[in-house]
Formats: C-alpha cells, sequence, structure tokens
C-alpha cells in the first residue's frame, strides 16, 4: 500500500498577492512563479509564430496554459519558461503584446 499524500496542483490566479495572503493563513504550502502571458491577435498562426520566436531564441516553455480572452476579445496564453526575462524581451522584440499583472487584475 502506498502512502498518498496531498495532491499537487497549478493555479492561475488574477490576485497573487490575495491569494499568497490567505495561503500562508491557512497554513497551506505552496510556491510562486512567474508567468509570462502573451496577447495573441489570431490563436492558431499567432501561437506558432511565438513558439516559433521561443525556439529560435533556444529558449524552453515548462508548462502553459490558455487563459480567458483579454480586455481587448485576444486569446491569451500563459506560459513558465526558463529564463522570464530573456523570454520577455524576445517575445517583445518579435512584436508580440505582453500583458502584465495590472493588465489582467480585476
Amino acid at each position: 500500500m502506498e502512502e498518498v499524500g496531498p495532491p499537487d496542483f497549478q493555479l492561475v490566479v488574477s490576485d497573487p498577492d490575495t491569494t499568497e495572503q490567505m495561503f500562508i493563513e491557512k497554513g497551506i504550502p505552496h510556491t510562486t512563479c512567474e508567468l509570462v502571458v502573451v496577447a495573441l491577435k489570431e490563436a492558431g498562426p499567432g501561437l506558432l509564430q511565438c513558439l516559433d520566436s521561443l525556439m529560435i531564441a533556444e529558449t524552453n516553455i515548462d508548462f502553459g496554459y490558455a487563459l480567458m480572452p483579454g480586455p481587448a476579445g485576444h486569446s491569451m496564453l500563459a506560459m513558465h519558461v526558463e529564463d522570464y526575462e530573456f523570454a520577455v524581451a524576445v517575445l517583445h522584440q518579435s512584436g508580440f503584446k505582453l500583458m502584465y499583472q495590472e493588465d489582467l487584475s480585476r
């Protein structure tokens, strides 16, 4: 028989500061990480161009999430990348619109 510990799960939240405060108050172990969020004009071709830009720059994507459409109705992709600052620079230089916490919080 195997001992089963608490489940591991990942959340993308709109208010990370409040969420972290709540987890601390409740004694819930957690970690946080920065995500690069890209607003894509076109889901299919835009996604391919975004991934191509990162591949050509030789940086890795650890995992990604599709988010609800952004304020302008664009498809949004959140990614955890190998090097946050480098990926932000690559995507910015490639002409992608990056979204930041202040753009996403309600």
